[in-house]
C-alpha cells in the first residue's frame, strides 16, 4: 500500500513538474497590439479576436455581425528558440460542420521557413476537448540552432475566446508588433471566410499571404456579401496594397435590374475614400456540376453576365485601376470543391494562384526565372531579427524625405546611423552630411533585397539620391551564383527601384574587393558596370581604394578580409555623399 501510493505520489510531481517547465504567452498580455489582420486594431472589440470592431455591430446585418466573431484570416507572429510549442485555446462555438473538419473549422495552423527563406510547415498532435490543444514537438532545425520566426493561424469558423502559446520555460520568446507593409484586403463569401479548407492554412487568403509575404485581411462573411454600403465604408477605412471584392457567389441572387447597379455603387464608393488603390473584382468561382444541372448553370451565367456589364461601366465612366478576375483566370478544377459549391484545399489553391498572377503583375512584384531574382526573406544573420529590422524600416520612417538611402547588406548596415548593434564606421557615416537612410540588412542577397523593395521599404518615404550596394553574398553562397545571375538580379533591382521611387537619381556601386575573391570581383564589377550604363543609372567603383599592392586587399581596412574598419569605410565615404 505504501509502496502504491509512493509510486502515484512519485507520478503526480513528475507531472506537475513538467507542467511547471512550460511558460506560457498570452497575446492579450502583449504590451501592444499583436492580432495581425485585424482591421483598425485600435478600436475597442466586444472580444479580443473579433474581426470588426463593437462600434459596427450597429451598422452591419446580423448575418455579417455572427460571422465576424471568426477570427477567420487572424494569425500571430512570435519568434522563439523553443524546442517544443503548445497552443491552448477555446472557442465558443462547435468544433466541426458536416462539410468541414474541426481542423479547419476550429484548429490553428503553425508555419515557419529555414534560414532561406523557404516555407516549413509544422504539423502538430491536436486534441479537441473542452480546451483545444495543439504540441508541436521536437522541434530542431538542421544546421540551425537561433530563433525561428513562426506564424500562427487562427481558427477559420469559430470565435477564440482566450488563447496561451507554451514554451519550454527557458526558450526565448518575442510576439511580433503589427506588420508596417500594407495589407490586401479580401471581401466576400464563406469561400473567402476559408469554407471548406482542411485547416486555417489552406483557405485561399491565407495561401496567398504566405506566397505574396503580404498580409491579407480576411473579411469574408459566409452568405451575407451581399455589398452593401455599412461594410463598403468600413473596408475604405482600411489602408490596402489592393482591394478584392469576391462578392458573386452570394450577390449573384440579386435580379438583373439592380445587380450592376449594386456592383458600381460599391466600387465608386471605395473609389471615392481610396482614389488610387487598385481594386479586383472577381468572377463566380462556377459550379462544377452546371453542365448537367440547368438551374446551376443558369445562375453561373447570370453572375458572370452581371458582373461583365459592371466592369464595362466602371471603365466607360473612367474609373481607374479597376481589375477583372475572370472565371477563365480562376480556372477551377472540377474536382476543387467539397459538395460543388465550397472549395477543398485543390480548390483553395487554385483561388490563391490565379489571385496571385494577377496580383504580382498590378503590383509590380512579378518574379524573375533565376533564383537570384525570385524575391525571398531570410533569417541568417544572428545579431538581430531580419524581419523585424524591415518592419522598423517602414514604420520608422514613413513620410520622410532623405537626402540618400543605401540598400545594401552587412557592409551597409554596419557602417553608421540606423539601430545597429555594430557601428565601425559611425563618425563617416555621419559625415556625409544631410538626411541618410540606412537600409542594410546583414547577409543579404539580391533577392533579399529585391523583397524588401517589393514590400513597402520604398513606398513611403521620398530620396534625392538612392545608392545600391549588394552582390557579394550572392558569391559567397554555397554553390555560388554566376556573374549572369547576379548582375540579371542587379537589374531586376533597378527596375524595382525606378519604378517606386522615379524622383530619385540611382547609383550602382561596385562590389567591395574582399579576400581571395579579388580577381573574381573585379571581373564581376565589369558587368555590373555595363547593365548600369544599360539602364542609365549611375556606377561608382569605391572598392579600389581599398586595395593594396598585387590587386590584393589591404588588410589594413578591413575588419576580416569583407567589412571594412573605420578607415576603411573613411576611405569610401565620399563616393556615398
Amino acid at each position: 500500500m505504501n509502496r502504491l501510493f509512493s509510486l502515484l505520489l512519485t507520478a503526480t510531481l513528475f507531472t506537475a513538474s513538467a507542467f511547471a517547465q512550460t511558460k506560457w504567452h498570452n497575446p492579450q498580455d502583449a504590451p501592444y497590439p499583436v492580432v495581425q489582420n485585424q482591421p483598425l486594431p485600435d478600436e475597442a472589440r466586444s472580444s479580443f479576436y473579433h474581426r470588426l470592431p463593437a462600434a459596427l455591430q450597429a451598422k452591419v446585418r446580423g448575418g455579417v455581425w455572427s460571422n465576424s466573431r471568426h477570427s477567420a484570416g487572424e494569425c500571430l507572429r512570435f519568434s522563439t528558440d523553443a524546442t517544443e510549442i503548445t497552443v491552448r485555446y477555446t472557442v465558443r462555438g462547435g468544433h466541426a460542420m458536416p462539410h468541414m473538419p474541426a481542423t479547419g473549422v476550429s484548429g490553428i495552423d503553425l508555419y515557419t521557413s529555414d534560414k532561406d527563406g523557404g516555407e516549413i510547415w509544422l504539423a502538430g498532435r491536436y486534441s479537441f476537448r473542452d480546451t483545444i490543444t495543439y504540441t508541436f514537438s521536437g522541434i530542431e532545425y538542421e544546421g540551425d540552432r537561433g530563433e525561428h520566426r513562426y506564424t500562427l493561424f487562427l481558427p477559420l469558423y469559430n470565435e477564440v475566446q482566450w488563447m496561451a502559446i507554451g514554451t519550454n520555460e527557458k526558450a526565448s520568446f518575442t510576439f511580433e508588433p503589427l506588420s508596417a507593409q500594407l495589407p490586401i484586403v479580401a471581401y466576400g463569401t464563406s469561400i473567402t471566410q476559408g469554407a471548406c479548407a482542411s485547416r486555417p492554412g489552406m483557405a485561399w487568403t491565407n495561401i496567398l499571404q504566405r506566397r505574396m509575404g503580404r498580409n491579407v485581411v480576411n473579411m469574408g462573411f459566409s452568405g451575407n456579401a451581399m455589398l452593401e454600403a455599412s461594410v463598403i465604408d468600413f473596408l475604405a477605412q482600411i489602408e490596402a496594397k489592393a482591394y478584392i471584392i469576391d462578392a458573386m457567389p452570394n450577390a449573384y441572387t440579386m435580379p438583373a435590374d439592380i445587380l450592376p447597379d449594386t456592383i458600381v455603387k460599391a466600387v465608386q464608393r471605395l473609389r471615392k475614400a481610396r482614389p488610387h488603390t487598385p481594386i479586383i473584382l472577381a468572377d463566380h468561382l462556377g459550379y462544377p456540376n452546371s453542365k448537367a444541372i440547368k438551374s446551376r448553370r443558369e445562375n453561373e451565367r447570370h453572375a458572370h453576365k452581371m458582373l461583365a456589364v459592371a466592369v464595362e461601366r466602371l471603365h466607360n465612366e473612367g474609373v481607374e485601376n479597376i481589375h477583372h478576375l475572370t472565371f477563365d483566370d480562376i480556372a477551377m478544377p472540377g474536382d476543387g470543391t467539397v459538395e460543388a459549391i465550397h472549395a477543398s484545399d485543390y480548390g483553395m489553391t487554385a483561388y490563391a494562384k490565379a489571385y496571385e498572377k494577377l496580383l504580382r503583375k498590378i503590383l509590380g512584384e512579378e518574379q524573375g526565372r533565376l533564383r537570384t531574382t525570385i524575391a525571398v526573406t531570410q533569417h541568417r544573420d544572428r545579431h538581430y531579427n531580419w524581419y523585424r529590422r524591415h518592419n522598423n524600416i517602414i514604420a520608422q520612417n514613413r513620410g520622410r524625405h532623405f537626402n540618400r538611402i543605401i540598400i545594401g547588406n552587412s557592409i551597409i548596415h554596419y557602417w553608421g546611423g540606423g539601430d545597429a548593434s555594430i557601428k565601425r564606421g559611425d563618425d563617416s557615416w555621419h559625415s556625409l552630411g544631410g538626411a541618410s537612410l540606412n537600409m542594410g540588412c546583414g547577409w543579404d542577397r539580391t533577392e533579399n533585397i529585391l523583397w524588401r523593395i517589393q514590400h513597402d521599404e520604398l513606398d513611403h518615404v521620398t530620396a534625392d539620391k538612392i545608392i545600391l550596394k549588394i552582390g557579394t553574398n550572392n558569391i559567397q553562397k554555397a554553390g555560388g551564383d554566376s556573374d549572369q545571375e547576379i548582375v540579371a538580379a542587379i537589374e531586376k533591382i533597378i527596375e524595382a527601384i525606378a519604378s517606386r521611387r522615379p524622383e530619385a537619381e540611382i547609383t550602382i556601386m561596385g562590389i567591395l574587393p574582399r579576400r581571395d575573391l579579388e580577381k573574381r570581383v573585379a571581373k564581376l564589377n565589369k558587368k555590373i558596370a555595363r547593365a548600369a550604363r544599360k539602364s542609365k543609372v549611375k556606377y561608382l567603383d569605391p572598392g579600389k581604394e581599398l586595395l593594396g599592392k598585387g590587386g590584393k586587399i589591404d588588410e589594413n581596412l578591413f575588419t576580416d578580409g569583407l567589412h571594412p574598419n573605420a578607415e576603411g569605410y573613411r576611405r569610401i565615404a565620399h563616393y556615398f555623399e
